[in-house]
């Protein structure tokens, strides 16, 4: 049940930022794997992408060329739900 909600508030973060960043389409979830082991996840919505690494704490939103654009904290993000 935890993890379905921190899912859900993790996608919702995600649609949000890329909504503030012009990007309005679907979403996709790409799993990133190094030598068959988990090291973090892409999304892409339209032209740009966040990478969020495995025992990361900070989404790095990046446009087409690879320019970073925006980094979210899940700490501080967190904490601001909690209030």
């Amino acid at each position: 049940m935890e993890s379905r909600g921190t899912a859900d508030l993790l996608n919702q973060l995600l649609l949000k930022t890329f909504a503030e960043l012009g990007a309005t389409g679907p979403m996709i979830r790409i799993i990133l794997l190094k030598d068959r082991f988990f090291i973090g996840q892409r999304f892409q919505c339209e032209g740009l992408q966040a990478v969020l690494l495995a025992g990361g704490n900070e989404i790095e939103f990046h446009d087409q060329t690879g320019e970073l654009l925006k980094t979210v904290s899940l700490e501080d993000t967190e904490k601001k739900i909690a209030a």
